[in-house]
């Protein structure tokens, strides 16, 4: 049996297709989705379940946070047989003032603004999701009437990192050529360059779908010292739906996928 070491499942327990969401605790939101569903593995951050949705397999795996540990997840879960891969997930606040929480994000690529993906290949090879499961996600959010964006994302590793590593990128904007314009980078978050970087080199598919759970955070106003006023109080309940709108966006892609 080819056991794999970390995530604790060989290639007869799991399915090609792949949710992966960071918390542990969202494989057990998903698998009230799935029919069937059970839990197949628990180990260090890696919890997995699998289970069917609309007679089509599908595994959960948690990555845990930032991409050392998606990187093993999802180098394991390739060894085992994943073919098709998703993560699910949260942004927080979005970095352009027009995307309110409650929104969706698929992103088309990633910043590579961490630390694992140059152990992989060079800074300049881009971390970008595959063209299918972006359509496929697109079509489903539409389908679902989910108020979506799409664009580039920023993976960074430091949750409670400096002021000055986000505002790098916004920097161009004070230059008078700029200052009218939005940023193209939408959303911030610590795993998907991971994810579409060795997919890209596992000749494997995966996209990414991201819930915005905050008001936004503009990048603009970051750089010039602006206020973003509060347009949305933030609860537990939005937060819920949010999450709950990008799983079923998710699922539904992944039952049109071939």
């Amino acid at each position: 049996m080819d056991l794999q070491a970390h995530i604790k499942v060989n290639s007869q327990q799991i399915s090609p297709y792949v949710l992966l969401p960071g918390d542990p605790c969202r494989v057990d939101s998903i698998g009230k989705y799935l029919d069937h569903f059970i839990i197949i593995a628990n180990n260090r951050e890696f919890r997995i379940g699998i289970g069917s949705f609309r007679e089509k397999r599908i595994t959960v795996c948690s990555t845990g946070i930032g991409c050392p540990s998606t990187a093993i997840a999802v180098e394991e879960l390739i060894n085992a047989g994943a073919k098709y891969l998703i993560r699910v997930g949260t942004c927080g606040g979005a970095w352009r003032a027009d995307i309110p929480a409650g929104s969706i994000i698929i992103p088309t690529a990633s910043i590579r603004d961490e630390g694992t993906t140059i152990e992989y290949l060079p800074q300049g090879f881009p971390a970008v999701a595959d063209f299918d499961i972006v359509n496929g996600l697109i079509r489903s959010a539409k389908k679902e009437q989910t108020k979506y964006f799409v664009g580039i994302n920023r993976t960074h590793d430091a949750f409670y990192g400096v002021q000055d590593a986000i505002t790098k990128w916004g920097e161009y904007m004070q230059n008078d050529r700029w200052k009218n314009s939005e940023t193209p980078i939408l959303s911030s978050e610590m795993e998907s360059a991971a994810l579409f970087i060795i997919a890209s080199l596992r000749n494997v598919k995966a996209g990414a779908i991201l819930a915005v759970n905050a008001n936004p955070e503009p990048l603009k106003n970051r750089v010039l010292g602006k206020e973003m006023e509060v347009k949305t109080e933030i609860t537990e309940d939005i937060t819920i739906q949010t999450v709950d709108k990008m799983i079923r966006v998710a699922l539904e892609t992944m039952a049109f996928l071939p």
